[in-house]
């Protein structure tokens, strides 16, 4: 893992920040001059500070993003988790103005999403050989194939445009979580006995749905889990975000 600092600037909100101050962060100027959000940037009430962490010093700026899309309504639960984790730079729409809350979400948006939300780094050595190195999450891929979070379908692809499945995403999520020691505790079969459709479960998810549920950061819907679902682009929205909140 490749080494992270943390940096705290000293910062007064507006008066409309404050009412939303999920939305404050920042932004890292490269040499460029190109902007790339700072996932991990957050603002502390108590410390009046912002706290973001990184591997190097440069130029940053701390700003107020609220990024909105025109077709949110579709998913009125997930409108405010998808604002805040777009502000950051943790997901991204489908174009400029449409995020496509009710679609299903791939393997290689999920991943970036997840890996930005966690803040991990790593250096590259290779990708999956489906990886365009071109594309928006290559180094978000690349870094999970390296920690160990995903290791892909086999023989070095990892299918990024596939949709994943409700108990993959649990699996993956899970299996990164524990990897970091996020984690506080081990769920078993008893977490999952209040669900009707347990029996859909496959047996090597079990175990990491159970942890994720005994959490609290999976709840289920109407007494359901829907592990062979696809999972949405909402819902990753809602999941990813409570898993930001844990870090």
């Amino acid at each position: 893992m490749g080494w992270l600092g943390t940096i705290s600037i000293p910062y007064t909100p507006t008066e409309e920040e404050l009412k939303d101050p999920e939305h404050i962060t920042v932004w890292y100027i490269d040499s460029q001059g190109n902007i790339i959000e700072i996932p991990t940037a957050r603002y502390n009430p108590e410390t009046s500070t912002v706290t973001f962490s990184t591997t190097h010093f440069s130029k940053y700026a701390i700003v107020y993003v609220k990024t909105n899309f025109e077709d949110l309504d579709q998913a009125p639960w997930a409108k405010k988790q998808i604002q805040v984790l777009a502000s950051k730079g943790i997901l991204k729409g489908r174009t400029q103005t449409k995020y496509e809350p009710q679609t299903a979400i791939t393997r290689a948006e999920y991943l970036f999403s997840l890996v930005r939300a966690l803040g991990v780094t790593a250096s590259l050595e290779d990708n999956f050989k489906d990886i365009p190195k071109d594309a928006y999450y290559y180094k978000e891929i690349g870094i999970a194939k390296k920690l160990g979070i995903t290791k892909g379908i086999g023989n070095n692809q990892f299918a990024p445009d596939a949709n994943i499945t409700r108990q993959d995403m649990m699996v993956l999520t899970e299996r990164a979580l524990n990897m970091l020691n996020i984690l506080k505790t081990q769920g078993s079969a008893s977490d999952l006995a209040k669900y009707k459709d347990t029996h859909l479960i496959s047996e090597y998810a079990a175990a990491s749905i159970a942890t994720l549920v005994k959490e609290g950061l999976i709840v289920g819907s109407e007494g359901k889990l829907n592990p062979l679902n696809n999972t949405t682009r909402a819902e990753a929205a809602v999941f990813i975000y409570r898993i930001y909140n844990l870090i």
